[in-house]
C-alpha cells in the first residue's frame, strides 16, 4: 500500500497526478515510480490519455483515500471522450482494458484513428490556467481538457491553447510535470472569429463527454446520416463540403482538423456513410456534422 498519493486537482490529467507523485516520492527513476504504483515497469499508454492497470493503483491507495477507480476514469482520463460512439459492450471492454494490465489493444478497442489530430506532438497548456493554478495551488499541472482532440482553446478562459516543450512521445518514458520552464508560450494566436468558432466547438465536445452513453451502434447511425443528408440535399460530396465550410469557416476547420481539408467532401462523406464499415471513428468529424444536421 502506498504511504501517500496526491489528491487530483480539478480536470487534472491522470499522467499529471503521477508526475506530482513522482516528484514527492523522491524516486530517481521512472522505473521505480512505475513499480511503486503499478508493480511493473512496463510503459503505460499515457500518450493516449487511456492508461491501463488502474485497478492495481486503486488497490494500493492509502487508507482514508476517497479517490475511486471510477473517479479516475471519468474525471482524469480520456475515457469519457473515447466512450462516445461505442456500444455498451464496447465501453465495458475499454474499461476492462484500462483497469487491467493488458494494454496493446486499447487504441483498437477505442477505435482511435491513425491521424495526427489524435496523436498530438506536444502536451498543451493555457497560460491563464498556468498562472491561476500556481497562485491557487502553489504548483501547476496538466489539464485533461487541454489535451482533448478537437479542443484548441481553453474553455474556461477562451484563449488559444499553447504547445508546451514536452513531447507526448516522452510520456511513456518519464514523468515530466507541468511547470514554468516547459510551459512557455509558443506564439500561437487566433483572430476573434476563429477563436469564437473554436470555443463553440470545444463546448460541443465538452458536452459530449458528459453524456452517459447508450450508443446503439454505427449501422443505425449511418442510416440516420443518410436520411438527414438526403433531407437537406447534402448527399453529394461537393454540397456537403460547402455546407461544412459555410457553417464553420475554413479558418476554424484548418485549426481543428487540417488533415481532412484537402479532400473535405469525400473524407467527411466516407466517415458518415461508411462509418459502420470502418475500424476507426473520427469523432471530431461526427461532431462537426452534428452542427449542420
Amino acid at each position: 500500500m502506498l504511504s501517500f498519493f496526491p489528491i487530483p486537482y480539478p480536470d487534472e490529467l491522470f499522467y499529471s497526478v503521477l508526475c506530482r507523485y513522482h516528484l514527492r516520492s523522491g524516486n530517481r527513476s521512472f522505473r521505480q515510480t512505475q513499480f511503486d504504483l503499478f508493480n511493473t515497469a512496463g510503459n503505460k499508454q499515457y500518450y493516449l490519455g487511456l492508461p491501463n492497470n488502474l485497478a492495481t493503483l486503486a488497490h494500493q491507495l492509502p487508507l482514508g483515500s476517497n479517490l475511486t477507480l471510477t473517479q479516475l476514469l471519468r474525471e482524469h482520463t480520456l475515457f469519457p471522450y473515447y466512450r462516445t460512439f461505442l456500444t455498451n459492450r464496447e465501453v465495458k471492454r475499454l474499461r476492462e482494458l484500462m483497469e487491467g494490465k493488458e494494454s496493446k489493444s486499447i487504441a483498437q478497442v477505442a477505435k482511435i484513428p491513425k491521424l495526427r489530430l489524435y496523436y498530438p506532438e506536444y502536451l498543451r497548456f493555457c497560460p491563464q490556467c498556468l498562472a491561476e493554478d500556481l497562485q491557487q495551488y502553489g504548483e501547476t499541472y496538466w489539464h485533461r481538457n487541454h489535451q482533448v482532440s478537437g479542443i484548441r482553446v481553453c474553455l474556461t478562459h477562451r484563449v488559444g491553447l499553447q504547445d508546451s516543450k514536452v513531447l507526448v512521445s516522452e510520456m511513456g518514458k518519464g514523468f515530466i510535470a507541468a511547470d514554468e520552464d516547459n510551459c512557455v508560450r509558443d506564439g500561437m494566436s487566433y483572430d476573434e472569429a476563429v477563436l469564437q468558432g473554436l470555443w463553440e466547438f470545444g463546448k460541443v465536445i465538452e458536452g459530449e463527454m458528459r453524456e452517459k452513453g447508450g450508443f446503439k451502434g454505427l449501422e443505425g447511425l449511418r442510416d440516420e446520416y443518410k436520411q438527414g443528408l438526403m433531407k437537406l440535399g447534402l448527399l453529394e460530396e461537393e454540397r456537403l463540403a460547402e455546407a461544412i465550410l459555410e457553417r464553420y469557416g475554413e479558418g476554424v476547420l484548418r485549426v481543428i482538423h487540417p488533415e481532412m481539408m484537402d479532400n473535405l467532401g469525400e473524407y467527411v462523406s466516407g466517415c458518415l456513410l461508411g462509418c459502420d464499415l470502418l475500424q476507426e471513428v473520427d469523432r471530431v468529424v461526427h461532431w462537426l456534422v452534428e452542427g449542420i444536421l
